[in-house]
């Protein structure tokens, strides 16, 4: 166990390697998981939520053991492995450090820190936020709502709900994923707001398509003319947002009518990366080709018309075929290099592209 602590506290990190911000905060969501596979085990899993990034150890025991402590003494040494297994598995690519963690195992959290300290984990990572499985009460402001950890996983103070001040988040990105759920009971307080002095939230995108539009007869016959049933609302906003782009009706007047006069405000970067991938028109093989056939995102009904590229969507597509023809000329085995190909970039001192967070 000594030797793997030292291993693990002389990882780098992000900032060791003068990496962007890639990584996001570089925290990290771990818990364990019991797994009926042919010998039945447990398994520890590490998720870092900002990047959809995921390790996991061994296969151990861990849920059966009789008290607390002895589930944290069990855990943190797979804890530890999990980390000092190179991303993707790969023997090739670097083991990086975490910059902190939170545990799904709130009532571990003070013996898994035991743990640590006694083993003599580097400090600051001595510290193991706590997340809950339940969701949080209104008016509980040591727990962001979105994403349930608890005030102790961040940096900062957590943030008030402006609309009903009754709700508190880590991030303005937590805040907007969770509004879904929230905005059923987001309502000012009556002792100090009005509904004059009130304005109601602005629908996005996604909501003006599921509630709006089943009752617009205009925007109806625009899904008819889709090949859109009123059932597929269900399905979210990709399937019309790109039936609009390949059949060159996503002209302004026509996203409004499916999704809202605010459409730009959260729907404007998506529209633009199908568009363009709409014009690279991706040939069997290729993962976007796999998607939009296995999603039946075509339909024989419709009548591909793209409108023209722009100026600038000329000089995207460009650029894109250059770092193809690069990617197919020099890297050969894409599916195979795909691995030290992240690594590459996420290792790679990007300080001199003028993004670099220091």
């Amino acid at each position: 166990m000594e030797e793997k602590v030292r291993s693990f506290n002389n990882l780098p990190g992000p900032a060791d390697m003068e990496l962007p911000n890639l990584f996001g905060r570089n925290h990290w969501v771990f818990g364990v998981c019991h797994v009926e596979i042919k010998n039945p085990s447990d398994i520890l899993i590490a998720v870092n939520p900002e990047i959809d990034f995921m390790k996991q150890a061994s296969p151990c025991q861990i849920l059966s053991m009789p008290t607390t402590q002895g589930k944290a003494e069990a855990t943190v040494p797979h804890l530890l492995d999990a980390f000092l297994i190179p991303e993707g598995f790969n023997p090739k690519a670097t083991a990086l450090l975490p910059g902190s963690w939170s545990t799904l195992e709130p009532e571990m959290a003070q013996a898994i820190e035991d743990e640590l300290n006694k083993h003599g984990v580097t400090p600051a990572l001595c510290k193991v936020g706590m997340v809950f499985r339940e969701p949080v009460k209104l008016g509980d402001s040591t727990r962001c709502h979105g994403c349930r950890m608890g005030q102790a996983s961040f940096f900062e103070a957590l943030k008030r709900c402006a609309q009903c001040g009754r709700a508190w988040y880590h991030s303005r990105e937590c805040q907007r994923a969770y509004w879904i759920v929230h905005k059923e009971t987001c309502r000012a307080p009556a002792a100090t707001a009005s509904p004059a002095t009130v304005p109601l939230p602005k629908l996005d995108a996604h909501d003006y398509y599921t509630t709006k539009v089943p009752n617009d007869p205009e925007a109806r016959d625009l899904m008819k003319s889709l090949c859109l049933e009123d059932g597929s609302k269900r399905s979210g906003i990709g399937l019309p947002l790109y039936r609009l782009i390949i059949t060159g009706q996503d002209t302004p007047e026509k996203m409004r009518l499916l999704f809202g006069p605010n459409y730009g405000t959260s729907l404007e970067e998506q529209h633009e990366e199908v568009r363009l991938q709409c014009l690279l028109e991706p040939p069997p093989g290729s993962p976007a080709h796999v998607m939009i056939t296995k999603m039946n995102m075509n339909d024989s009904c419709l009548v591909r018309v793209l409108r023209p590229a722009t100026e600038d969507e000329e000089g995207k597509i460009a650029e894109v075929r250059g770092l193809q023809a690069l990617i197919q000329g020099r890297v050969g085995d894409w599916p195979g290099m795909l691995l030290s190909y992240s690594l590459a970039v996420r290792t790679m001192d990007q300080r001199r592209f003028g993004w670099w967070l220091p």
